[in-house]
């Protein structure tokens, strides 16, 4: 980093299935011997959102940050029986006395960051759930232009989840979790082309992708009616725009096809971005949140 500017040096990428915790610590430690270490580094790493809760809570709106999230955190103990010493507790968005707030057990996170560190990542200094690692890929270049009923949809198919985010002008209203089998694309793409995951996402073979349409149209079909079901819980009745972060972007192309032919009750067409082949969407999204650590972001070049 120089500056206010980030510039991807060198990316280091693998895909393993995130559910096998022994062939994750193996992926993690042969990425390491790669990486040169330094003492001044930045290490940001993300949380499995299988250990995240997102929770509305209604806080008195004339407190100030830091009371509002001793408040919450109070709350959301509460509301979980659980002792607030026990509980990491941090807020998404907060606005006219109604906050979104992540929560973890102190345990959890604990046991997240020792097992990296046995398999040779450095300690960190940042953990974020993974859903995070996208919202600050939308808010550095999307959020401060937002007007109205916004609708962010965010299908990770590294991780199994895709997520329904609404914001009502920049503000945060909701933020809805929903696991689904997305790996299944990729042993589609396999027995299709006999093309393995990390030869495609790392962009070192080029094919078209178009057998996948009646797959996302499937899957539209079912986040047609999720955002549906997200709007109800926030008593909204329209939108007034869409945007969308597919992780990996080698699948963007054949997700924006089948979203032009797809006739939903509430999805639209929207911006999708999308970045040159080897590069992960979530990964941008912590480098900038490193960057924060250090300063004001102001350009991002890969």
């Amino acid at each position: 980093m120089r500056g206010s500017k980030l510039r991807v040096l060198k990316s280091v990428f693998s895909v393993v299935d995130t559910l096998d915790n022994e062939k994750r610590k193996e992926t993690i430690s042969a990425l390491m011997k790669d990486v040169e270490k330094d003492l001044e580094d930045i290490v940001v790493a993300n949380m499995p959102m299988e250990n995240v809760l997102i929770m509305k809570i209604k806080v008195p709106p004339s407190l100030n940050k830091q009371n509002t999230l001793e408040y919450a955190t109070m709350e959301i103990s509460r509301n979980l029986g659980i002792v607030p010493e026990q509980l990491i507790v941090a807020p998404l968005g907060i606005h006219e006395g109604e906050g979104l707030f992540f929560v973890s057990k102190v345990d959890q996170v604990k046991t997240f960051v020792s097992e990296l560190m046995e398999a040779g990542f450095p300690e960190t200094d940042v953990v974020i759930p993974d859903i995070v690692k996208y919202l600050e890929f939308f808010d550095f270049y999307f959020r401060r232009r937002l007007k109205g009923i916004t609708v962010l949809v965010v299908a990770s198919f590294f991780n199994d989840y895709y997520s329904i985010v609404v914001l009502e002008d920049k503000h945060y209203r909701s933020c809805r979790m929903v696991f689904s089998i997305f790996w299944d694309y990729m042993d589609v793409v396999a027995e299709n082309t006999g093309i393995q995951p990390k030869e495609l996402f790392e962009g070192m073979v080029e094919i078209s992708l178009d057998f996948l349409q009646p797959y996302f149209g499937d899957f539209l079909l079912e986040l047609d009616r999720e955002v549906k079901i997200t709007l109800d819980e926030v008593s909204l009745d329209r939108v007034d725009q869409f945007f969308y972060i597919i992780d990996p972007p080698v699948f963007f192309q054949v997700f924006m096809q089948a979203l032009q032919k797809f006739e939903g009750t509430v999805l639209r067409e929207g911006p999708v971005p999308s970045v040159k082949s080897g590069v992960s969407m979530g990964g941008l999204g912590l480098l900038l949140r490193g960057g924060r650590e250090i300063g004001k972001v102001k350009h991002l070049s890969v």
